[in-house]
């Protein structure tokens, strides 16, 4: 797996048309898609930057390639991200990997051996995407050092083969179904688990996902 590093960014002049309105377009996606997995905000309502803003040193080369890598830029034409749902989602896989955690980096926080934390994912009570043969873990998992409460029950009732982005978004998105009282504003999974409330009410929400 590439290793994502905004650090050692190259620019974007090394892309062909790095100068157009359409690489500027999908840039602005991969960053407004990093910006909400940063704050576990759903991607779904993660709106692209800001066009005056200047996004040529965010990038890292790495991270050039990866999107590439994904279709983001056919036959070396950037493709207008606006208006093409498919690579929109394509630079939120991307900004998604590029935002999770390595086993490594889940262990270290976790202060537990890699070999526990492969093994929980294993058993799907931590969630992670398996890309070119190592593991990302997304953030929206864990709260300081710790798991969320009740993740490895809500896994485990989620159908297996849901996309990642719809992981992503059915965790950080509020759900009508997680509410205490008839006006109160709705919670979404992540939030109705950190706030200490039944676990069972998440595990009846992702139990219905299945059978939909």
């Amino acid at each position: 797996m590439a290793q994502y590093t905004a650090a050692s960014s190259e620019g974007l002049e090394h892309l062909p048309g790095a100068n157009t309105a359409e690489t500027r377009s999908l840039v602005r996606w991969y960053a407004a898609a990093r910006a909400a997995l940063a704050h576990n905000r759903p991607l779904t309502t993660a709106f692209a930057v800001p066009a005056g803003r200047d996004l040529a040193g965010e990038l890292s080369a790495a991270e050039l390639t990866a999107l590439r890598g994904v279709g983001a830029f056919k036959n070396d034409v950037p493709v207008n991200a606006d208006s093409d749902p498919l690579l929109r989602s394509q630079a939120q896989y991307m900004a998604l990997l590029e935002e999770s955690l390595s086993a490594a980096e889940a262990a270290k926080l976790l202060r537990v051996d890699v070999t526990r934390v492969r093994q929980r994912l294993r058993e799907r009570s931590l969630y992670g995407l398996e890309y070119e043969g190592t593991w990302r873990l997304p953030r929206l998992q864990f709260e300081r050092r710790l798991v969320i409460p009740g993740l490895a029950q809500v896994l485990k009732a989620l159908p297996p083969d849901l996309f990642p982005l719809d992981v992503v978004d059915w965790f950080l998105l509020p759900e009508p179904e997680l509410q205490l009282e008839r006006d109160a504003a709705s919670l979404s999974p992540r939030a109705w688990l950190l706030s200490g409330r039944p676990i069972d009410a998440v595990v009846k929400v992702a139990r219905d996902l299945t059978r939909t």
